[in-house]
């Protein structure tokens, strides 16, 4: 019986371990410190979202989706010097636009695919980042309620 007991807690400490890992990668509930605000980023012409994760495949997804997903594995340095206007940051504990694309959230957010969009066809084009950021600010910007 004891035996049971011990491997019972064990699982329980386990699960209890791997909830907390889980939920490590961002608070969801939109009310968390992250530093990576609009705040920080707007007042840093310099700024950069520091994300390193890779760009996932866009193999996974088809329309604009797979447009965003190449537009953000081409020009991956961009996107981490942009801010994501959905508010990602403050809501999931994103970096930059660049971790939009890091996993599937990007795909299903049109703010996030027409952010990279733009960025990509305005690097194309040869804007610098200052008129990159410029112009993503312009059009996307909408003040963040709590």
């Amino acid at each position: 019986m004891k035996k049971g007991v011990t491997i019972a807690a064990v699982l329980v400490i386990i699960g209890v371990a791997i909830f907390f890992y889980l939920n490590s990668k961002g608070d969801r509930s939109g009310n968390n410190n992250y530093p990576y605000t609009y705040r920080e980023y707007n007042n840093t012409m310099d700024w950069k979202g520091g994300e390193t994760d890779p760009i996932l495949s866009m193999t996974y997804f088809t329309g604009k989706a797979r447009e965003a997903y190449a537009a953000a594995a081409a020009i991956p340095e961009v996107l981490d010097q942009l801010y994501c206007y959905c508010y990602c940051a403050e809501s999931h504990g994103h970096k930059s636009l660049r971790t939009c694309f890091t996993n599937d959230h990007g795909s299903g957010c049109d703010i996030c695919i027409n952010e990279a969009l733009l960025a990509r066809q305005l690097h194309e084009k040869g804007a610098t980042i200052k008129e990159i950021r410029a112009a993503i600010d312009s059009k996307f910007y909408r003040p963040y309620k709590d």
